[in-house]
């Protein structure tokens, strides 16, 4: 799945989503009409947020920077860019 990060204060809410948590100090939000992720909060990354890719009006405005859980990639799915490749998470946590 991709997700594109913000610093919160660069972000405004209409209204707010619906929130749970889930293992490894993560809240994930998503919409409470029809379930659908919107991005997750990592108590390890604050001020950040990450949003769910396909929650956005206009994806394409946002182009993949890197490719993170490499190690995790399905085998028959094959990305043919120069983009970094990290094995695990690309953003070191505190």
């Amino acid at each position: 799945m991709a997700f594109v990060g913000f610093r919160e204060e660069h972000l405004a809410w209409f209204g707010e989503p619906k929130t749970w948590r889930s293992a490894g100090g993560l809240s994930r939000s998503f919409c409470d009409h029809c379930g659908s992720q919107i991005g997750y909060r990592d108590e390890r990354l604050p001020g950040e947020v990450y949003l769910a890719i396909g929650f956005m009006d206009a994806p394409e405005d946002f182009p993949p920077k890197l490719h993170a859980f490499e190690k995790r990639r399905l085998p028959f799915l094959h990305i043919a860019d120069d983009l970094p490749r990290y094995e695990g998470q690309s953003v070191e946590r505190r």
